[in-house]
């Protein structure tokens, strides 16, 4: 089992971003601006030119009819929607696909000033922070992609709460691609990101990362890959 993508697929050609939550792209002949699910700054991906997959939605509400859900790259297809990344970690979890998560899981329990994706019953419990990973350089998966103030606040809240004897920590990065051999730190982007996870690993929490398998109509679980820090 995997996340369903709803709605009709329809490819396009990226034309250009005009802020973080719309991009122009061309559709069937047309431009259209579409909705882009993604706050990340994408720019190794979202070139004019760049294939992409759109959904179409039937909701009259919606400011805009389509999202921006798959971008091309290098021949191979990235998920962009980072919201379904705790979709497709829990539905995993559910299904028993990971031998590390054992207990009730319960999402987003408060903690500090934070608010954690998942809480897992035990002895002590466990709090699991999710990341959604779309940024690729040489065949190695990457987080963030732009500095995350909010990432580094729930790394450091997390190493306090297990430091404190209350949980135990894990924090896991859905790589939405299936080509890449590792996952690391983007250093560059984010080095208090890089090195909160440094310490968070010294503390003892458990970080690890997981391709997806990408299909038109479902993100799945693939492969735990290793992580460098």
């Amino acid at each position: 089992m995997g996340v369903a993508i709803l709605g009709r697929k329809v490819k396009g050609i990226f034309i250009e971003r005009p802020n973080r939550f719309e991009a122009i792209v061309e559709l069937e002949g047309k431009k259209e601006r579409v909705h882009v699910p993604n706050t990340g700054r994408m720019h190794e991906m979202l070139h004019p030119g760049t294939p992409v997959m759109v959904t179409e939605s039937d909701n009259p509400k919606r400011k805009t009819r389509y999202s921006l859900q798959f971008v091309e790259k290098r021949g191979h297809w990235i998920c962009i929607h980072s919201a379904l990344a705790n979709r497709v970690w829990e539905e995993a979890a559910r299904s028993g696909d990971f031998d590390w998560v054992q207990g009730e899981i319960k999402r987003e329990v408060s903690y500090g000033n934070s608010r954690m994706d998942f809480h897992i019953s035990g002895e002590p419990p466990t709090l699991v922070e999710v990341k959604c990973a779309t940024y690729e350089e040489d065949g190695v998966a990457m987080f963030p992609d732009a500095p995350t103030v909010r990432g580094q606040r729930h790394v450091k809240e997390l190493i306090q709460a297990v430091e404190e004897g209350a949980y135990r920590g894990a924090i896991v990065f859905m790589v939405f691609m299936d080509f890449v051999t590792h996952f690391t730190p983007h250093t560059r982007i984010d080095p208090v990101l890089a090195e909160g996870l440094k310490k968070a690993e010294g503390a003892g929490i458990d970080i690890r990362a997981y391709t997806c398998k990408i299909e038109w109509d479902e993100i799945k679980l693939d492969r735990e890959i290793p992580v460098i820090l």
